[in-house]
């Protein structure tokens, strides 16, 4: 994957886009489901792929710090869960967790899913603070919140081309 001017992340929960500019400086500029990261003309993007690349993570970063946490809250009302404590992270094998606290843990690059697999995700690791397994009661559970599409979501989730992963 290469990170240049004609990069773009277009979902349901966010679009990142690149803009060349007429500053000589990088300027990236956030709103509410959007990023635009401005680049300067004649930007040689080849030899700045480690910098873009922590660039776009952080700006997933701050979209994921600002979407997902009233997300999962509206889920969990909504279906009747409790967690005790969200973080975002940065992992890149595994959308998300949950501990036997009720801690729960998701990928800033959720955000490159669109939205009825992120919030499959976010389903996924409410139903652990229910049901810690994969046994038969969790996946009832799972298909109870997603109206019976689990093994669809799931499917689906497995073979969603990821540009990160």
């Amino acid at each position: 994957m290469m990170i240049d001017g004609n990069f773009k992340i277009t979902t349901d929960q966010l679009t990142l886009t690149f803009t060349e500019g007429q500053r000589q400086d990088f300027f990236i500029q956030h709103t509410p489901h959007r990023v635009e990261i401005i680049y300067p003309p004649q930007t040689d993007f080849e030899h700045l792929q480690p910098w873009l690349f922590k660039v776009v993570t952080e700006a997933l970063r701050k979209q994921a710090k600002a979407i997902l946490p009233p997300r999962i809250q509206e889920l969990a009302s909504r279906h009747g869960f409790h967690y005790t404590r969200l973080s975002i992270n940065s992992a890149r094998t595994r959308w998300g967790s949950c501990s036997s606290k009720g801690h729960i843990n998701l990928s800033l690059y959720l955000m490159i899913l669109p939205l009825r697999l992120s919030d499959y995700v976010l389903l996924h690791e409410l139903c652990h603070t229910q049901e810690m397994n994969h046994g038969p009661r969790f996946w009832t559970l799972m298909d109870r919140v997603t109206q019976q599409q689990s093994g669809t979501l799931r499917n689906e989730l497995r073979h969603y081309p990821s540009p990160f992963r």
